[in-house]
């Protein structure tokens, strides 16, 4: 679609060594403005797929166009409006934290003066005005995630690829991040692929989700269609006390669910208020236990990412959906 971003049909990655696509028929697409959360397990197939979405390794089959343009054959019309902070990047340890941003507008073939407006209003942003004089290695940890943050946003691009932006950072610098990346979608229109073992930050920011597994795309739609479409209500039963808590989770167990204390809450997991609820009191009667509060709670994104990616059916492969 003319309005799409990237698109990706039947794509495939095979590596000479490996028995098993790393990529595997995957057809999705990305519309401009969208913040895409890319989620899968080790091995899934992440990795690959943004090598081929960068232009830094090539399809075995199928195609990948970004800005409509093919990355390895087109690399100009289709890299130069991609920013991308990797978990991880190389510094000049002994030069400045200005040093290397001025280094890294020249390797973008930018100047230092247009860039320098940007760096610096993205610095004081992510609060690390103070250490653009420093040298690299004095840095923390989360400065330097701050810092590779900068650096790929040296010029506003089109598209972001994130990738795992708030490691290394405590939870005000997580904040600030997700403000920062709502910031370039809202008010610059640059669409984000972002991926993140903090899979709460996807699930508060991302528009859609593309799970993927064994190099396929498993569903790819809003967190909360996922939520539905995977998770499960729970009963969440309260107590005066640990040990009253234990006397519930007996009789759960008993009835078949299975069921976990924190403190005095208990959690019975799948369980149905109305079901449930008259042979749970009649047992609590009967063991002298008082319920206090009952209430409902369900599955969180993490909970229903760790379901679908744990099934072995293959019932739950897809390809591309554009809910």
């Amino acid at each position: 679609m003319s309005d799409s971003i990237v698109t990706a049909m039947d794509l495939t990655k095979r590596y000479r060594r490996s028995a098993v696509p790393a990529v595997d028929g995957m057809s999705f697409a990305f519309d401009e403005g969208e913040t895409i959360g890319l989620l899968g397990p080790n091995g899934a197939g992440k990795t690959s797929l943004i090598k081929m979405m960068c232009g830094v390794t090539a399809p075995t089959s199928g195609q990948i166009r970004v800005f409509g343009a093919d990355p390895v054959h087109e690399p100009v019309a289709a890299k130069n409006g991609i920013g991308a902070m990797h978990q991880s990047g190389s510094f000049d340890e002994m030069l400045s934290v200005q040093d290397n941003l001025q280094i890294a507008a020249r390797f973008r073939g930018v100047t230092w003066r247009a860039a320098r407006p940007w760096a610096l209003e993205f610095a004081d942003y992510l609060g690390l005005t103070a250490a653009l004089p420093r040298l690299v290695f004095q840095l923390s940890g989360g400065q330097r995630q701050r810092l590779q943050l900068i650096r790929a946003l040296l010029t506003i691009p089109r598209l972001l690829i994130l990738d795992e932006p708030s490691a290394g950072l405590d939870v005000a610098g997580r904040r600030d991040v997700e403000r920062f990346v709502r910031w370039l979608r809202d008010d610059h229109g640059v669409t984000v692929l972002w991926t993140s073992h903090h899979i709460d930050e996807l699930e508060r920011n991302c528009q859609r989700i593309l799970v993927i597994d064994k190099g396929r795309v498993m569903r790819f739609a809003p967190p909360r269609e996922l939520v539905r479409e995977f998770g499960s209500a729970h009963l969440v039963v309260t107590v005066d006390d640990d040990v009253a808590a234990k006397v519930v989770v007996e009789w759960a167990e008993t009835a078949g669910f299975t069921a976990t204390a924190t403190g005095a809450d208990v959690r019975i997991e799948g369980a149905v208020a109305r079901d449930i609820l008259p042979p749970l009191s009649r047992a609590c009667q009967d063991a002298d236990v008082a319920i206090s509060g009952i209430s409902t709670v369900t599955d969180s994104l993490e909970q229903v990412f760790l379901r679908m990616t744990t099934r072995t059916d293959s019932s739950t492969t897809t390809t591309g959906s554009r809910a």
